[in-house]
């Protein structure tokens, strides 16, 4: 009976030495420090695994009040809201006209500047044709100006 009690403690011990870490050879002393150390050591998971986010987004929202008919909402409203609104109507008219007004001058504005180029340049056409007139004809090429072509020719061929 005492070998079926010492094949079970052995067993326990193999048991006990692949759970946890046995410290042989070490001072008592460093022993208690390596305890105290795993002890107090917790591993958590990593955030990203948890399931539920400790964020407070996440967390079911409040139920609303039953919404009241669209009557009693009209007479909860305070008496200054549409006079808001008709203020708020008012300035965003205003508003819309302004960059109306802005965008009507800036195409006067361009059609003034085409206008003024569209002149410039009939004028510069009626100033070459009139010293088109006086402009002496093409003269003919300068013996210069045949020797460096046929130069030119030559070395090309």
């Amino acid at each position: 009976m005492s070998e079926v009690r010492d094949t079970d403690a052995v067993e326990t011990l193999s048991d006990v030495d692949v759970c946890y870490t046995v410290f042989e050879g070490s001072s008592q002393e460093d022993v208690a420090y390596a305890k105290v150390f795993w002890s107090s050591l917790c591993l958590q998971p990593p955030i990203e695994s948890s399931l539920v986010s400790l964020d407070i987004r996440q967390r079911l929202k409040v139920a609303k009040a039953p919404q009241s008919r669209v009557s009693d909402n009209v007479r909860k409203q305070p008496p200054w809201a549409t006079e808001n609104e008709e203020v708020l109507q008012k300035a965003y008219q205003l508003q819309m006209q302004d960059e109306k007004q802005r965008y009507l001058e800036m195409a006067k504005k361009r059609d003034e500047i085409m206008a003024l180029l569209k002149k410039q340049r009939e004028d510069r056409i009626k100033k070459e044709m009139v010293s088109r007139v006086h402009k002496p004809s093409r003269p003919e090429l300068t013996e210069r100006y045949k020797r460096t072509s046929m130069l030119s020719n030559n070395k090309l061929v």
